[in-house]
């Protein structure tokens, strides 16, 4: 992301990367009604994780999330054997609520720490802190799903 150096992107591992990389899991994990197993969520994410050292590549710019998206999807197939299609789906809606909750929350923040959007972007450590409200977003997205799919699943058993 706009010349990152590998410094920057070994710190943006474990500030950025993982993180979100666990959210994510976990919200399309509930998204395909799935349990939230933790062994294969950290599994997936883990992976993710390293496969977001794809920044470092000299690729167009957004190019380095298509191939987040499709290796997400990927992992997830290898993990849980769910359709690719419904993967692919679950995926997008997350990008979706990615791409809301950035729209709506990083002017506010940038207004209020009086950061520019490039030094966001190049500190790791800021991008971490502005990735916050997203992350925040697909944790709840992924826990309250995943308590509807658990109540449907005892509902069903029943």
């Amino acid at each position: 992301m706009f010349g990152e150096t590998l410094t920057e992107a070994l710190l943006a591992l474990p500030v950025q990367d993982l993180p979100e990389s666990i959210v994510m899991t976990m919200a399309v994990f509930a998204l395909l009604g799935l349990p939230l197993e933790w062994r294969k969520i950290a599994a997936v994410a883990l992976l993710q994780t390293v496969t977001n050292l794809v920044r470092l590549l000299p690729i167009a710019f957004g190019m380095h999330t298509v191939i987040l998206a499709i290796s997400l999807a990927i992992y997830t197939r290898l993990f849980t054997g769910k359709n690719f299609s419904k993967i692919i789906f679950a995926v997008i809606v997350c990008f979706i609520v990615i791409t809301i909750v950035e729209l709506i929350s990083v002017r506010p923040l940038m207004n209020f720490t009086n950061f520019s959007y490039e030094q966001v972007i190049k500190n790791p450590l800021l991008r971490g802190l502005f990735s916050l409200p997203y992350e925040l977003a697909l944790l709840t997205l992924a826990l309250v799903k995943n308590y509807f799919n658990r109540r449907k699943y005892e509902q069903v058993s029943r």
